[in-house]
């Protein structure tokens, strides 16, 4: 009787011998993930949502292609508590993370939702750049919305939010960077959102060093007919099951249709579950918002019924 108990077991591992020469145990039961669960993805971090302990990235490189969303290189990495991040050697949370900081995250991938396990800040997009344009220091970063490109004279106007338009200078070798591929500034477009790298030169004047594309308002590069404007207005509502809001006294501060000017009587906005409030940097729920408060909204379509709030800026909080 014992014969047969030692056969059965040879075969048995012979069986699991063959197994382990094929790609792995996810052959055995069909499908599978091809590469590690647990690798690092690179990204600049386009939205953090402290409520639903999310972060999203955009531009991510060394992702894996089953978390890629529809929209492009963009991806959503969870957190919880335990997550650290770590800037110059010292330990923040994820949440104090800005729109437009570069991090290097070590993801746990789990069917089919990423964990972030540690985040490292590779590009801190506030380091300096509180003291642009105008302050002391040499090198510098800005963020914002193109406005206008003179290839004439080698400027591109940039809407910084909040009303705030800036020109900066760039030349012949002045590189732009979008989803790992390298173009020419002349390509920007009206309503792209870059990330620029400059350094002074002198007489208030500041050089494009490098330009990193967030959002590109136009997928393929060749024109598109959606157009963006920055909305100011005082919340008058806030209708967090239809996700919309009312604002009134409104008036457009910058809008890519030239239709400029002051906006007649109330507009309504609609938002998604990822659109959050900045708040000096910080990252809030819509439903923070009050009656009264004065906010900054960029808007997809601003001729349409509903317009879609993109980015959110609280300008006056009316409790202070």
């Amino acid at each position: 009787m014992t014969t047969p108990k030692t056969l059965t077991a040879a075969a048995l591992a012979l069986l699991f011998l063959a197994a382990c020469g094929s790609s792995g145990v996810g052959d055995i039961f069909g499908g599978g993930n091809s590469g590690a669960s647990n690798y690092e993805i690179r990204g600049t971090v386009d939205n953090v949502d402290a409520g639903n302990r999310t972060l999203t990235l955009t531009n991510v490189t060394g992702y894996n292609s089953s978390m890629l969303s529809s929209g492009g290189s963009t991806v959503r990495v969870s957190f919880d508590d335990r997550t650290p991040v770590t800037y110059n050697g010292q330990t923040y949370r994820p949440q104090d993370l800005e729109r437009g900081d570069e991090v290097l995250v070590r993801v746990d991938e789990s069917g089919n939702s990423l964990m972030a396990e540690s985040m490292t800040v590779l590009h801190n997009v506030s380091a300096g750049g509180s003291t642009w344009p105008g302050g002391s220091t040499n090198e510098s970063t800005v963020r914002g919305t193109v406005r206008y490109v003179d290839t004439t004279r080698r400027t591109i106007e940039v809407d910084r939010g909040n009303g705030s338009l800036v020109t900066v200078d760039y030349d012949t070798s002045t590189p732009v960077y979008f989803n790992s591929q390298s173009y020419r500034v002349a390509d920007l477009e009206r309503g792209d959102e870059i990330d620029i790298r400059v350094r002074s030169t002198g007489s208030n004047r500041w050089l494009a060093e490098q330009i990193n594309v967030v959002r590109s308002v136009s997928s393929t590069g060749t024109g598109s007919s959606s157009q963006t404007a920055t909305i100011r207005g005082t919340v008058r509502y806030v209708d967090t099951s239809r996700r919309t809001i009312e604002l009134e006294a409104t008036n457009w501060r910058s809008n890519f249709d030239t239709s400029t000017g002051t906006a007649s009587g109330r507009v309504i906005v609609s938002y998604d579950t990822n659109t959050s409030v900045d708040v000096a940097g910080q990252f809030h729920p819509v439903s923070g918002l009050e009656r009264g408060d004065i906010i900054d909204v960029q808007v997809q379509n601003p001729n349409a019924t509903t317009p879609f709030a993109q980015r959110i800026y609280l300008v006056r909080d009316v409790t202070q």
